[in-house]
């Protein structure tokens, strides 16, 4: 009997975050990147980036650097796994795929598929934290 409550205890918790982030999205979300390597584009991607990610399962992402716009478009959730759909005459010309996993305000990208290596640089850099 023990056992049966904990596992309905761990399936409730692992349905609710996809209920969750059907209803108001993950949220906004910071990340800084800084160094010279290759994955900062020898330093040219450093600074804060934030990501807004309000509405789901669909809807408009905005990107921002050191509080400027910096590229956004559409996106969409499935499960864990979000594509993202650059804005006409951004810089990305093709659609991103990526698992995502957050956690206590914690958000984390691991590229699926997306040939825009700055989209996927940002993205992949570090941890996210919540901004809300």
């Amino acid at each position: 009997m023990k056992r049966l409550i904990t596992l309905a205890t761990t399936l409730l918790a692992l349905t609710a975050v996809p209920f969750a982030l059907a209803s108001a999205g993950p949220g906004k979300f910071e990340t800084a990147i800084t160094g010279k390597g290759p994955r900062t584009e020898r330093g040219r991607l450093d600074g804060t980036w934030a990501i807004d990610l309000n509405t789901a399962p669909t809807g408009t992402t905005k990107l921002t650097w050191q509080g400027h716009p910096a590229g956004g478009g559409k996106y969409m959730i499935s499960g864990s796994t979000i594509t993202f759909t650059p804005k006409k005459h951004g810089q990305c010309k093709t659609n991103g795929k990526y698992t995502f996993h957050l956690d206590a305000g914690r958000l984390t990208f691991t590229p699926i598929k997306d040939t825009c290596t700055d989209r996927r640089d940002i993205l992949t850099y570090g941890t996210w934290v919540t901004t809300e």
